[in-house]
């Protein structure tokens, strides 16, 4: 990377009289195309069947960098554009989303669901979810908004619930002898603050907030698959269920791979071929090489989420994270 960065900055500084003298117009930074269309399968097909991931932490918050240095935008953004380009090519005739995520935060994952269901309503074109090896928590309440949710025979579906990540620093700071002098307005305004011991009172705020949250993951999931909240309920405690359980529960609709659900798509359309496509940003968008690096990638592995999650205090989150919980106590 200082090799790269060394090349660049001599290329620069040899352009740089050139491009003060009126020569040439000098511009570093990548201009922004657009997402391109790539053709995956059956090329030349009349209808167009695209395929949309929703992989990795759900987030609605910009990853910052230089664009060609790893900057990358948020899950919510990368969605709406990809809707807007499908939305004016009548060639689309339907979406598979590609899930494989363990959810993110409340909001996020809230807007993915609407997302979803405005595309549905203003293009009539059936939306179908296919889990790869994770559709937990916010990914799973995503996934409710679409017309049918397929797993993999070997997925992992669920995780309804909310979870607020929380850390106490007062016994380590009573150790090494550091005092709190954090002046506030009212005694619930640092509520949940790590140097400050969390009180009954706390507590209940902070539960009457999750209860709030998980009443409205359980009625977008009772609403979306046509459930009872009372039969939903007791499925609901947050742990996941392997693809025939949560067929038989009726969280999902099919068990599958792609070129099943392809060919259930041609049969409920009455199309004899698809071209299977994708949208990508270009090459240098996400990152020197077309892709981004774990490095620049905070919230690559729960390690580094579990920092973030430190920085930002208490958030409540649909994510199923039983690993990054045992990292923060």
């Amino acid at each position: 990377m200082k090799r790269i960065l060394l090349a660049l900055s001599r290329v620069f500084l040899w352009m740089m009289p050139l491009a003060l003298g009126g020569c040439i117009t000098l511009n570093l930074l990548p201009a922004e195309k657009g997402l391109q269309e790539e053709i995956l399968s059956g090329e030349g097909a009349k209808d167009k069947l695209l395929l949309v991931p929703i992989d990795g932490f759900i987030g609605d918050q910009n990853q910052k960098g230089i664009p060609f240095l790893g900057g990358r935008v948020d899950s919510v953004t990368e969605l709406r554009k990809t809707f807007m380009k499908a939305s004016h090519d009548p060639r689309v005739r339907g979406v598979v989303l590609l899930v494989d995520s363990a959810g993110g935060s409340v909001t996020a994952s809230d807007r993915i669901y609407h997302l979803i269901r405005l595309f549905k309503q203003k293009s009539g074109t059936p939306v179908i979810a296919l889990v790869g090896d994770m559709g937990a928590s916010g990914a799973y309440y995503a996934s409710v908004g679409a017309d049918e949710i397929w797993a993999h025979p070997t997925s992992v579906v669920g995780s309804i619930g909310v979870v607020i990540f929380n850390v106490g620093l007062t016994g380590l700071m009573q150790k090494i002898g550091v005092e709190d002098r954090s002046i506030a307005s009212g005694p619930e305004k640092e509520m949940g603050s790590p140097l400050k011991p969390m009180t009954e009172k706390d507590r209940k705020i902070f539960q009457s907030l999750v209860d709030d949250l998980y009443r409205q993951f359980l009625d977008t999931v009772s609403k979306n698959r046509q459930m009872s909240t009372s039969t939903l309920e007791p499925l609901a405690d947050g742990r996941v269920y392997t693809a025939r359980e949560a067929l038989k529960l009726h969280l999902i609709d099919r068990i599958g791979y792609r070129d099943q659900l392809i060919d259930h798509l041609k049969r409920l359309m009455h199309v004899e071929e698809f071209e299977v496509v994708e949208y990508r940003e270009p090459a240098l968008a996400g990152g020197l090489f077309g892709s981004q690096s774990e490095a620049t990638d905070p919230l690559s592995d729960s390690s580094r989420l579990a920092g973030a999650l430190k920085r930002l205090g208490p958030t409540p989150l649909y994510l199923w994270t039983p690993g990054l919980a045992g990292s923060m106590k």
